[in-house]
């Protein structure tokens, strides 16, 4: 066999090994393909577990992934969260395979090293770092337990690997506790005097994010509050949320008509385009912090914002 026979049968060859790859799907409305949905969730045993005095220091995993049909961890179909408990003295590492990793201190204080940068964090403090490389959260004197949020399922969902720090898209900041309460006060009355506002809230960005108003190109972070004896408005939107309730005394969630208590640092998993609304019927403001996958919708035009 001449050397061109040989060539163009290796290319058949070849040409019938990809058309074996080839899938091809027919639904009559392209529209109709339905996914499991993201449940209404909330993380109790996981908090207390975070909380409780015999837990050693861990990274604790809030995954519902397996509801929503997939084979790894995720708490939504873009963010993963976790508690992570260190005890006094002791440290925490891990690689995440994230573009970005968001953190709020639940209790005691430490510091956290991601490449040459170190952040000192105390409780009610909010810090980024960017994703990539190894993270460690070292704990005070007191020990601490903080609140992670990544969007290491997005990057599965692409089998993408993490970016070097350097070339993330997030980066390293801190958000005093002081300092957000002082923003929040600022605007707190400007806010409440528009009729049509969606929520008392104050949204975190960075140098480097500050152009889209965000924290990181998926995720959008905000710090919500609500005052005594008031209800926020009903609304939905496009964007799923993550709620970490911070002040939370007899507060509730009403979502398509289902009451869904709060529980203090217990996070909870609002669907997307539910029909929602929050209720404090307690004596102090609600503060919570909430993580959406908002940053992508507003990238893309579609957050689907509406009342009722």
């Amino acid at each position: 066999m001449d050397g061109h026979k040989e060539t163009v049968l290796s290319n058949l060859q070849e040409k019938t090994i990809f058309e074996e790859r080839a899938r091809y799907d027919s639904p009559a409305n392209i529209f109709t393909i339905k996914r499991p949905a993201v449940p209404k969730h909330v993380f109790i045993d996981e908090i207390k577990r975070a909380l409780a005095p015999d837990t050693p220091s861990e990274w604790i995993v809030l995954d519902v992934g397996a509801k929503m049909g997939f084979n790894y961890p995720a708490t939504t179909p873009l963010m993963l969260g976790r508690y992570a408990r260190i005890n006094a003295g002791e440290s925490l590492k891990g690689n995440f395979r994230a573009s970005g990793e968001i953190y709020y201190g639940i209790s005691g204080s430490g510091y956290a090293s991601k490449a040459d940068e170190t952040i000192h964090w105390s409780s009610g403090d909010v810090f980024a770092l960017p994703g990539g490389g190894q993270t460690e959260m070292v704990a005070g004197e007191d020990g601490a337990v903080l609140f992670q949020v990544t969007n290491e399922p997005e990057l599965i969902f692409h089998n993408l690997d993490a970016p070097s720090p350097e070339n993330a898209p997030t980066q390293a900041a801190l958000y005093k506790e002081a300092e957000i309460k002082n923003e929040m006060a600022l605007v707190h009355d400007q806010q409440k005097a528009d009729p049509n506002v969606t929520g008392l809230a104050l949204h975190f960005s960075s140098e480097k994010r500050q152009k889209m108003r965000d924290i990181h190109p998926s995720i959008a972070l905000a710090m919500n509050s609500l005052d005594a004896n008031e209800i926020q408005r009903p609304h939905r939107h496009n964007s799923v949320a993550m709620t970490l309730p911070i002040q939370s005394n007899n507060v509730y969630s009403v979502i398509e008509g289902e009451r869904v208590d709060w529980h203090k640092y217990a996070i909870m998993i609002t669907p997307p385009a539910d029909l929602h609304e929050h209720h404090n019927e307690g004596d102090e403001m609600m503060l919570s912090l909430v993580m959406q996958d908002g940053g992508l919708y507003y990238h893309l035009r579609t957050i689907g914002f509406s009342f009722e």
